[in-house]
């Protein structure tokens, strides 16, 4: 005998269905975010894997670039471009699934210390590197202004330098800032001065169409094609930012010197004068060792206004002028970088970890670090 169709059974069967349908259906969707939780996990946790992994490599490559620095002569260091500007080395049988440890060594004396815009002695400012950064910051088409509020971001008195800012400025602001008055450890510390930005230290600052120019111009000779890129247009390949030693004079490194560096030292240098000093740097393998072949350079003979030659202005010889230039190294950036590549080989999804500071080589000892 066949039942009602609705019949009590029915009723009870189709409900029995319907409550493990939405079991089954609870069950999957538990199941799923269990999953989605389970992957979220190990993503971070790979991702944190990696990046420690990342991070000893950096570590390791921070170690060999300053073991290179305090074993291997600074002239070799030069000539041979092998610690200053060392390829990528592969540890991949060791670390999987791609692995590379880079480390460099660059002289970081051969930029503008901001530091010395202030004399450590007697808190005074030192118009001598007052005259360079206004020489700089005109090329580089910055207000004048902001050297003063350099200046007054690192003297230890209350007294505005021209048009900068002292404590009243910054207490002004919303929210209020602290003026440091002491020292600047580090460039992107500037971008809280008066009038900097981020893009004004570290972005390219090139006049409109320069790059496009100098494509045009197949005439030039090699060394005139590399006299100046657009790396040198970065104000942070030009300036630094590190405590001065007490036997830190504040000269600049004639070796690892950029074109707008050497161009902001004297009021008559010219293009041609540093042509010339680069093309002495190349013949002499990257390292020249004594000012004095300097002394020869046509374009060096030029007569400054104290009456004396560019060459002797830079040297400081015969009087109490400039004498900015040296010949070697003291404060080295060491910088190491570890990348760990994906599977697929993406460069755009590797991990990179990066630790550097800065090593004074005649005190033999580290004067700033960071892990980045």
């Amino acid at each position: 005998m066949k039942l009602p169709k609705n019949n009590l059974w029915v009723k009870m069967g189709s409900a029995v269905i319907l409550l493990i349908f939405a079991m089954g259906l609870s069950s999957l969707t538990v199941a799923l975010k269990f999953w989605n939780d389970v992957q979220e996990e190990y993503a971070a946790t790979k991702t944190l894997t990696e990046g420690y992994r990342a991070h000893l490599l950096a570590l390791s490559g921070f170690q060999a670039g300053l073991s290179a620095l305090q074993t291997i002569p600074e002239e070799y260091l030069f000539q041979t471009g092998l610690a200053l500007s060392p390829p990528d080395i592969d540890v991949g049988k060791d670390c999987k699934p791609k692995c590379f440890v880079r480390y460099s060594i660059q002289p970081e004396d051969g930029k503008l210390n901001v530091n010395f815009l202030v004399r450590k002695i007697d808190d005074g400012v030192d118009e001598t590197y007052r005259n360079i950064f206004i020489r700089l910051f005109t090329t580089f088409k910055i207000p004048l202004d902001n050297v003063d509020a350099l200046i007054d971001w690192i003297d230890q008195n209350d007294t505005t330098e021209g048009k900068g800012a002292e404590r009243s400025y910054y207490e002004s602001l919303k929210p209020p800032q602290k003026i440091k008055n002491y020292f600047i450890f580090s460039l992107p510390e500037v971008t809280q001065v008066k009038g900097f930005t981020p893009e004004m230290i570290f972005s390219p600052r090139a006049p409109d169409g320069w790059e496009e120019q100098q494509k045009e111009l197949a005439f030039l000779t090699e060394d005139e094609k590399t006299l100046l890129t657009m790396d040198d247009w970065i104000l942070a390949n030009n300036i630094t930012a590190y405590m001065p030693s007490d036997s830190d004079t504040g000269k600049i490194n004639i070796n690892a010197a950029r074109y707008h560096v050497l161009m902001s030292l004297s009021d008559v240098m010219t293009r041609q004068a540093v042509l010339e000093i680069f093309k002495l740097r190349n013949k002499e393998n990257g390292y020249i060792k004594d000012l004095k072949l300097l002394e020869n350079l046509p374009a060096l003979q030029i007569q400054t206004p104290a009456g004396v030659k560019l060459y002797e202005e830079l040297i400081g010889k015969g009087g109490s002028f400039t004498g900015m230039l040296k010949t070697e190294g003291e404060i080295y950036r060491v910088t190491g970088i570890g990348t760990i590549l994906p599977a697929n080989g993406n460069a755009n999804q590797a991990t990179i970890r990066k630790v550097w500071g800065l090593y004074d080589k005649r005190m033999r000892r580290l004067i700033f670090y960071q892990e980045d």
